[in-house]
């Protein structure tokens, strides 16, 4: 982020959670607010002549929805990551959302230190699922349907996942670090990071989460 500010589009129909979600961001040193809006017009118009790096965008806005909203945003400002603000914890919306571009889901239960990290680890490119939601992705999982997992593997660091995939290929943390140009110890916690966040204990479990992966990308 190289010490610059980030600046925000924060969508939602709520005065007093934009209100508080103002105070919120412009109270950190690396962030600010550039503008708000309560409705799909206002947020495409707002998307196009801010060019914000983050847009905060409810699902739920009068006469429209955030989901429809998204592609359009995009489409407005290329360079803008999307973070979808939702009170309902269903795993289809967090599916559509990740499919139409989004790059983070988070509850609105859940908007203080959490949101804080959320736009931070989406700014360094990482996808962000709130953990609330990962017992509901797993549960939903259907007859022949890989999503939920793929989500599971979205919600990674690119570092975490290339860490998983060299220890499923049976690489020790010594020749990963070596790989990598990390320390050992550095391998080691992204691997418990990971295995945690993929709800795995075992190599032997890692294994077969990654070979269902490879099939279902074929």
């Amino acid at each position: 982020m190289n010490n610059e500010m980030i600046r925000i589009l924060v969508v939602d129909d709520h005065p007093v959670l934009l209100s508080g979600l103002r105070l919120l961001l412009n109270a950190e040193p690396d962030m600010e607010v550039a503008g708000t809006a309560d409705s799909g017009p206002k947020a495409l118009a707002q998307a196009k002549e801010l060019q914000p790096d983050i847009v905060l965008l409810d699902i739920s806005l009068p006469g429209t929805s955030g989901l429809l909203l998204l592609p359009e945003i995009l489409r407005q400002a290329a360079k803008t990551r999307v973070l979808m603000l939702t009170m309902h914890e269903d795993h289809q919306y967090l599916k559509e959302a990740v499919a139409k571009g989004a790059k983070g889901f988070i509850l609105k239960k859940c908007l203080d230190v959490d949101l804080l990290y959320a736009i931070r680890s989406v700014m360094r490119g990482q996808m962000y699922i709130h953990p609330a939601m990962m017992p509901d992705i797993l549960a939903a999982q259907e007859k022949g349907a890989t999503s939920p997992e793929e989500l599971l593997w979205l919600s990674l660091s690119t570092r975490e996942q290339q860490v998983m995939l060299a220890v499923a290929m049976g690489y020790t943390s010594r020749e990963i670090a070596e790989q990598h140009f990390l320390s050992e110890k550095t391998v080691a916690t992204y691997r418990s990071r990971a295995m945690a966040k993929l709800g795995l204990e075992t190599r032997a479990e890692l294994v077969e989460f990654v070979s269902r992966q490879k099939r279902s990308a074929k």
